[in-house]
């Protein structure tokens, strides 16, 4: 339905240049929705969605991170946009969003980290800015959805922690 109106993504993506917080948060929502259909991803991703959501990832408006890190979390469904997401810099400053007070935000930061940690730079990322000790607690969550995340972003750390170990036991 949506990918009749492809002018209207342009214009969705193109609305990640207000300086607006609440404009971005509702912007950031409409692309985790839009971000479901894989079609849609692709043309968002074509107009340049993924450097526009990491240079929104220092932000400290808690309503903010948690409709980004959604975004974030859907985007990491198409092509490369995982390691996209890692050069464009937005791994590290979504782990300080796990210290945020809110509990929305941890959920979506953890889905959002879980999608990054596919690719093995982010993992290296999460695991210099301390992303286990935040997640080893999570895991514990009354939440599913936030303990799975949690408990699945420690899994492929620690799968690549196992096979660099591993690669360089090899003679």
């Amino acid at each position: 339905m949506v990918r009749s109106f492809v002018g209207g993504l342009e214009l969705i993506v193109s609305l990640l240049k207000s300086d607006q917080s609440e404009v971005l948060a509702s912007v950031c929502a409409a692309i985790a929705n839009i971000a479901k259909d894989e079609e849609n991803l692709a043309v968002i991703t074509d107009h340049g969605v993924v450097p526009m959501l990491g240079k929104l990832t220092t932000t400290r408006n808690d309503k903010l991170r948690k409709h980004l890190a959604e975004a974030i979390a859907r985007c990491c469904h198409w092509g490369n946009n995982r390691v996209a997401f890692g050069a464009a810099g937005a791994v590290a400053p979504l782990v300080k969003y796990l210290k945020s007070p809110d509990l929305d935000v941890h959920t979506s930061t953890a889905r959002a980290l879980h999608q990054l940690s596919m690719d093995p730079d982010n993992c290296i990322t999460m695991h210099e800015n301390g992303v286990v000790q935040l997640l080893l607690g999570m895991v514990g969550s009354n939440d599913p959805e936030l303990q799975e995340a949690a408990a699945g972003t420690i899994g492929n750390i620690r799968r690549l922690a196992l096979a660099s170990e591993k690669a360089s036991m090899a003679p």
